[in-house]
């Protein structure tokens, strides 16, 4: 498969071996954790500052970018859960020519499903992108509230 960052050297951390990460990742999660059709889902792909990231948001933007381009190449389509907060500090800026760029959002962070529906018309997670769910806590539960 083509990387859009080259070659990855063993032992880095750049960008393209957080790719061929990502990648890598993407095809153990619809292979061998038994999902039939894998390909008929829309996967998430989870930003939380809660999981362990690199200091590099373009190395972590690179993984992210890997795991789409995996579930492209099975036909699937992905998403992007995160709040603005944490996304910006684990991805930052994404650029147009980002396969990142276009993909519908998940927003996270809120108390209430007043504030998850206003969050419908926040900013996407990439400039690109569409708000299509919000999600809020309730009575001690994550829910989600649909933007579409």
């Amino acid at each position: 498969m083509a990387n859009p960052y080259g070659q990855c050297t063993a032992g880095s951390v750049a960008e393209a071996c957080s790719y061929m990460y990502g990648y890598a990742k993407a095809y153990d999660d619809a292979n061998i954790r038994g999902i039939s059709n894998p390909a008929a889902y829309l996967w998430w792909l989870d930003a939380e500052t809660g999981n362990s990231w690199s200091t590099s948001t373009a190395a972590n933007r690179a993984d992210l970018e890997g795991m789409a381009a995996y579930f492209a190449s099975i036909g699937a389509r992905t998403g992007l859960y995160s709040s603005k907060t944490q996304w910006t500090q684990i991805v930052g800026t994404v650029p147009s020519s980002s396969n990142l760029y276009a993909r519908p959002g998940w927003l996270a962070g809120v108390n209430s499903l007043a504030l998850a529906k206003r969050k419908c018309s926040d900013a996407p997670l990439t400039a690109g992108g569409t708000v299509t769910i919000t999600q809020y806590m309730s009575a001690g539960f994550d829910s989600d509230h649909s933007c579409i």
